[in-house]
């Protein structure tokens, strides 16, 4: 969590940053505790305020800029938090997501969408017809809250329940109680906002049963949200903008026009195209967001996201590949290339343009002759490749002339993954002086709305470049590389999906054992209980003197004292059973009682 405070010339004249403490109480879960954040946020502000020796009066506006699709739900009477923040990394809700993914309302949407653009044509209705709910997404993992957390859903449905993202909680807490609300670009990724039609999606409340009233206001990025409650800080501040991080970035580097591209290399790699004022419906998973709305300003962005990037460069460290990730780049540069090594990032699966979850990581082309420099620069070279892949399918599909590429995040700072990138895409990339931008755009959006400055090009100037990375043309086998990357990217796609069936068939296996065991004994106790009700029924059936089949001392078929097939006493008959059954994968289909001559 960061704080910066930057005057009218852009300058920063001071930052203070504290930790965010993340809990994981059970495997797959990631929540943060909303009061220790609100808590933290409010001493970061008065910290970063005192630092500068300024009073809490000379502050013009405040934005904030947050991580998206985390949320948390709250009492809207006591403003007391019914749980911890759930946030976009966590998982909990990946059995929902299957279950609705698999679901007859899925296949009824899916199939209606496909009839729509069979009619009309429109790749809005394409893209709807294989529209799935992933966890990133704030709708599938809402869905689980409601119906999990006490009391959760009835006070929903009673009217007494906010949900926020965290965005939403900081403002409600700002101003008091007094605003429950967000912006385009924090509600737009969601999936319970419909970004075409700018509002939020009736379809999707409907089929998973969310109230409506729980929901915040929808404003604009930029404008008057609220002051803060002059208790907070000692005096009103007002809020003039609420954006999105990676919106923030891409706006702080000024890709304000179709055709601009921002990338995001942080811990996980972030991809957006500027699309202008048309969303676009993507068939390769790039997802249509709103990027911001500023009174009659409305862009719309493409993005789509590697969750491995700097978490690579981690993982060599946990590894013990160096000491230092700025290491990285003079241990790759050692050797002449990676010797055929190729290393495909997929520790949460392979996104866009596969998009297969179950894709595992792995190293492909491992020698007696690979050494620690080969499999350094075989990771660096995987973030190049996979930014290649992304942008490559992103560029065809979208048929947009690429005005210029930018890039942030703390894994830009590594030169040989820049200039990598830049010789195999085939662009320039620009790299700013102020690599971790992402707070400016906030910064630039609130000021604008406030005043304090009074156009985009007079904050045109506060951009600044550190580097150019130009594409050089290299014979050294670059393409081969690459064409050897994806194929790794598809052996493992293939693992996966070998690994996922392997288990599917063990389960089963040992499913069907099971049942096997416990139908063989209960198919001994029913032909055991069968055998008995049918004697009885039999016995108390037949008596000793005389009948039509059975005669005690003398007929056809059975005497009495002697016959062919039975015995009497003198009087008394007895019955032979027949029990027939037969079993189809374990299960009984069918038992007979004879009750006539043995057959």
């Amino acid at each position: 969590m960061r704080c910066f405070l930057v005057d009218h010339d852009g300058k920063t004249l001071t930052s203070h940053y504290l930790p965010v403490n993340v809990l994981h109480p059970k495997a797959g879960h990631a929540e943060m505790d909303p009061e220790e954040f609100w808590l933290g946020f409010k001493d970061l502000v008065t910290q970063t305020i005192s630092r500068a020796g300024l009073d809490v009066k000379d502050a013009k506006c405040l934005g904030i800029t947050c991580q998206r699709n985390t949320f948390l739900l709250w009492h809207r009477e006591t403003g007391r938090p019914l749980c911890n923040m759930i946030t976009w990394q966590d998982r909990r809700a990946s059995q929902t997501c299957k279950d609705w993914n698999a679901s007859l309302q899925f296949k009824f949407l899916h199939t209606g969408a496909s009839l729509l653009h069979f009619v009309t044509g429109s790749k809005r209705f394409l893209a709807a017809s294989i529209l799935l709910l992933i966890t990133q997404q704030v709708a599938p993992r809402l869905y689980w809250a409601l119906n999990n957390y006490p009391n959760a859903l009835d006070l929903a449905l009673a009217g007494k329940v906010c949900f926020g993202t965290i965005d939403t909680w900081l403002l409600w807490k700002l101003t008091g109680g007094k605003v429950h609300a967000t912006d385009y670009s924090n509600i737009s990724t969601s999936a319970l906002f419909d970004p075409y039609q700018m509002q939020y999606s009736d379809l999707v409340l409907s089929t998973l049963g969310i109230p409506a009233s729980i929901l915040p206001n929808v404003k604009d990025t930029g404008g008057l949200f609220g002051h803060t409650d002059e208790d907070i800080f000692g005096a009103e501040i007002p809020i003039t903008a609420i954006v999105s991080d990676q919106t923030s970035a891409m706006f702080a580097q000024g890709c304000w026009s179709p055709g601009d591209v921002k990338c995001t290399l942080g811990t996980g790699m972030f991809l957006s195209f500027n699309t202008g004022r048309k969303a676009h419906a993507s068939l390769t998973g790039f997802y249509p967001e709103i990027g911001w709305k500023i009174g009659e300003e409305l862009v719309y962005l493409a993005e789509a996201n590697f969750p491995s990037c700097g978490s690579v460069i981690q993982w060599g460290l946990n590894f013990g590949l160096y000491s230092d990730p700025s290491q990285t780049a003079g241990i790759a540069e050692m050797v002449e290339s990676s010797d055929g090594l190729c290393f495909v990032p997929a520790f949460d699966g392979i996104q866009v343009p596969h998009n297969d979850p179950t894709a595992a990581a792995g190293m492909i082309g491992l020698t007696h002759n690979t050494r620690k420099e080969h499999m350094v620069r075989a990771l660096l070279e995987s973030i190049a490749y996979n930014f290649k892949q992304v942008f490559e399918a992103g560029k065809s599909e979208l048929n947009l002339e690429v005005n210029r590429i930018r890039v942030d995040g703390g894994v830009c700072n590594n030169d040989f993954v820049m200039q990598l990138t830049s010789n195999i895409i085939g662009h320039t990339i620009e790299r700013p002086a102020e690599s971790d931008i992402t707070v400016y755009g906030a910064v630039f959006i609130a000021g604008l709305a406030c005043g304090f400055w009074e156009s985009k090009d007079e904050i045109k100037r506060f951009w600044k470049l550190d580097r150019t990375f130009d594409p050089v043309v290299d014979a050294s086998g670059k393409g081969v590389m690459l064409d050897r990357w994806q194929y790794g990217c598809c052996v493992l796609i293939i693992v996966g999906l070998m690994l996922e069936v392997v288990v599917q068939t063990m389960l089963e296996v040992v499913v069907l054992a099971i049942l096997e065991v416990v139908l063989a004994i209960l198919e001994v106790v029913v032909v055991a209980i069968l055998e008995v009700v049918a004697l009885a029924i039999l016995g108390g059936g037949h008596s000793g003197g005389s009948g039509a089949d059975h005669a005690g001392g003398s007929g056809a078929d059975h005497a009495g004292g002697s016959g062919a097939d039975h015995a009497g006493g003198g009087g008394g008959g007895s019955a032979r059973i027949t029990i027939s059954y037969c079993t189809r994968v374990g299960f009984v289909q069918g038992v007979v009682i004879g009750r006539r001559k043995c057959h």
